[in-house]
């Protein structure tokens, strides 16, 4: 899955935890398996129209979650599939 995109609108609260429990969700869901590279952070950020600090700090959710880890030259990767 090299194009996820999440939907926020059913969310509330702050925008980063939404974006970390979505991504929980598709990992979850299966959509993505251990060593997936996600979007870059970037792009994230534009296509959901948030500032890139935001989406960095969802990123670092989804570390503390256990479920990704970054890497500058790799980008952030699923660690592992949880069931």
């Amino acid at each position: 899955m090299s194009r996820w995109i999440p939907d926020l609108s059913a969310h509330g609260g702050p925008a980063y935890l939404a974006v970390a429990d979505e991504l929980e969700t598709a990992i979850r869901a299966g959509g993505f398996k251990a060593g997936d590279r996600l979007p870059s952070q970037r792009m994230l950020a534009d296509f959901l129209g948030l500032h890139v600090n935001t989406v960095n700090r969802a990123m670092r959710e989804t570390a503390r979650r256990g479920l990704t880890t970054g890497d500058t030259r790799r980008g952030t990767v699923v660690l592992r599939p949880l069931s």
